[in-house]
């Protein structure tokens, strides 16, 4: 028996020792108000993406004027379902995003141009953002069309649609990641 709580203990205290390991690199881009008008801002942006079995499931962010983003993930399969897991899960829920770094992220507007930066889930000890950069379309649409890390490395095209919907009340923004 003792050798199983001194296990256990040890087990605990060398998975609380490798949090402090981890390194979460800045964000490149400033924390800036949106004061504009080129995004809606009333609601979320959603994009589809081939999910499991070749369905086309829905991706969902927030936008705030305090310029900050909330990636809420998602893989419902209609914009009906979307609302719902909005609710129930960043509105209604129990279980609020401050506990997931990966959620979080700042988004500024320069022109035409929208770039937004957050933190991935990765197994890395060094967590680095990743900036997403495209071109808006209308107040209702964007296109991104480059992902890279915030070090300049892994640079990649992609070819990401998001398309306005006006959903109310949004989740709030307030939240332990950004200040």
């Amino acid at each position: 028996m003792k050798k199983l709580i001194l296990f256990c203990f040890l087990l605990f205290l060398s998975y609380f020792s490798c949090q402090k390991l981890i390194t979460y690199k800045e964000f490149v881009l400033a924390k800036t108000p949106y004061t504009g008008n080129e995004l809606r801002i009333d609601g979320y942006y959603y994009r589809y993406y081939e999910c499991s079995k070749g369905s086309n499931c829905i991706d969902v962010r927030c936008f705030y004027r305090n310029g900050i983003l909330l990636d809420m993930g998602g893989a419902a399969l209609s914009l009906k379902e979307t609302d719902e897991y909005i609710r129930s899960r960043f509105i209604e829920g129990s279980t609020h995003p401050n506990y997931e770094y990966s959620k979080w992220g700042l988004f500024i507007v320069d022109g035409q141009i929208i770039k937004f930066e957050q933190y991935y889930a990765t197994d890395d000890i060094t967590k680095w953002t990743y900036i997403r950069e495209g071109k808006i379309l209308n107040d209702t649409t964007f296109h991104i069309t480059v992902s890279y890390r915030s070090n300049g490395s892994e640079r990649r095209d992609i070819d990401e649609f998001y398309h306005f919907r006006q959903f109310s009340p949004k989740p709030d923004s307030t939240n332990n990641f950004i200040k």
